[in-house]
């Protein structure tokens, strides 16, 4: 049979047959919708989720935590950490891709700044901060932006104010000993701005959290940029919760350089040099020699577990933050979704395998004509399984459309009626194209399949049998 006569003949036999198959077109429409709703939620949650909040593809290596080297570090024994041959040992670790070790400071610190953008000055009495090596933070900054420790740059001018140093050099007045309220400023020396980053996700917290609180405006792309150079006032060794165990407090300088996802979550990281100098004067030599983390990145997220193993081997520990835990939740939930979707489907492809059972039957005498005018049974079955194919199709096709107008619809109450939070999405699905093609043959090849074995026993049917009314 010509291919044209074919088409014709599937596209007469669907417009007659459409009242036999219509409730079963839109069964298989209605668990394609819920099918595909479901895997572009999972897939969008995965991008936000797993992709911003809880990478699964890094872990944090931390020295073992116990209540008891806790309390030996306070009376002065040598605090937990991780050295140089053990970070060593991770970076070279099979399925590693990136270690980046980091030093945490040691010491309590606070500041205040922004005047300049929001109007006034924004702080907190406790400044988290840590310090790595400024080839890992490189990359993200913009070119031309200074990571370095600037000690070695300082004029070290004496100066009783900024104003001091002069506006033109770059400079601020690095008080040796904080302000005291009815007393002389202290002398200080001018000395460059320590240069720091910040993580896109305290950037997100900004947004979502401090801002609306504190009537500031969002950062977006452009007050982003205009931040990169922020002056902050960063007062070390003395905060809201006490005082450095050594050292003199004073009041320093930091400079926004950049925004890198490897700075840490919620504080400011600085040039490793920094934070070995600053723990050297505030903390101890052991708090500038030893690692406080490593975080390390997976060449293959599915070896976590492999490497977590080699971590313990070396005495340490593993904090995921839940990211695993998270990842198998989401996925137990969207294969119990997803299967209750294609339940749905095979049901309503049973539906159609009763309908083409039934409509063979009508058309017995049809078929049997068919076969007399000359067309074989394998023109029969092709026949009767484009029929089924097409069906899938349009039902696949319609099943598609309602389930990306129904993510429409649950983005825009999401933008309309949620409020901003930390890390909201502008969609909360992600539909690929890998993902549509493959519901499309699903549909398809239910219909099929279930056609399959009424069209094999049409195409078996004697013609003289049919056309006399017998039994074939």
């Amino acid at each position: 049979m010509r291919a044209a006569a074919l088409v014709s003949l599937v596209g007469r036999d669907l417009r007659r047959s459409m009242r036999t198959f219509w409730v079963a077109a839109l069964g298989i429409a209605a668990g394609v919708a819920t099918l595909v709703f479901f895997l572009g939620l999972a897939a969008g949650m995965r991008a936000v989720v797993f992709g911003k909040i809880l990478p699964l593809d890094q872990v944090e290596v931390i020295p073992p935590e116990s209540s008891v080297g806790s309390v030996l570090s306070m009376l002065g024994a040598r605090p937990p950490g991780i050295d140089e041959a053990q970070a060593r040992a991770l970076r070279r670790a099979e399925g590693v891709r990136l270690a980046l070790p980091r030093l945490r400071l040691a010491f309590p610190t606070s500041g205040r700044g922004g005047r300049a953008m929001f109007g006034r000055d924004v702080g907190s009495g406790e400044i988290p901060a840590d310090g790595v090596d400024p080839t890992m933070v490189r990359g993200d900054l913009r070119p031309g932006a200074d990571f370095e420790d600037p000690i070695g740059r300082a004029s070290n001018r004496p100066c009783a104010t900024d104003a001091d140093c002069g506006a033109a050099s770059g400079e601020f007045c690095d008080l040796v000993s904080l302000p005291v309220s009815g007393q002389p400023r202290p002398a200080g020396h001018c000395s460059p701005p320590i240069p720091a980053v910040v993580s896109p996700y305290l950037v997100e917290v900004f947004n979502g959290a401090i801002a609306p609180a504190h009537g500031l405006p969002r950062l977006g792309d452009l007050l982003l940029r205009q931040a990169e150079g922020l002056i902050l006032e960063w007062d070390l060794g003395r905060a809201g919760l006490g005082a450095a165990r050594q050292g003199t407090p004073r009041r320093v300088h930091a400079k926004l350089v950049g925004v890198s996802p490897r700075a840490m979550d919620l504080g400011v990281t600085v040039p490793m040099a920094v934070a070995r100098r600053l723990n050297r004067e505030y903390a101890s030599e052991d708090a500038a020699t030893r690692y406080s983390s490593v975080v390390v990145y997976l060449r293959d997220p599915s070896r976590m577990t492999e490497v977590a193993a080699r971590v313990r081997a070396e005495g340490l520990e593993v904090r995921t933050r839940g990211a695993e835990q998270m990842g198998l939740l989401a996925t137990a939930v969207t294969v119990i979704l997803s299967l209750a979707s294609v339940v749905t489907v095979l049901v309503a492809a049973l539906n159609i395998a009763h309908g083409f059972a039934a409509m063979i039957a009508e058309r017995r005498g049809e078929l049997g004509l068919l076969r007399a005018l000359g067309a074989t049974r394998r023109d029969v079955r092709l026949l009767l399984v484009l029929e089924a194919a097409a069906i899938g199709a349009g039902a696949t096709a319609l099943g598609l459309a309602a389930g990306r107008a129904a993510a429409w619809g649950c983005d825009v109450v999401a933008r309309t009626r949620l409020p901003d939070f930390p890390f909201k999405p502008d969609t909360w699905f992600v539909f690929s194209g890998r993902m549509v093609l493959g519901v499309l043959l699903f549909g398809v090849a239910a219909c099929v399949l279930a056609a399959l074995r009424p069209a094999w026993r049409a195409a078996k049917t004697d013609p003289a049998a049919a056309l006399s009314g017998g039994v074939g």
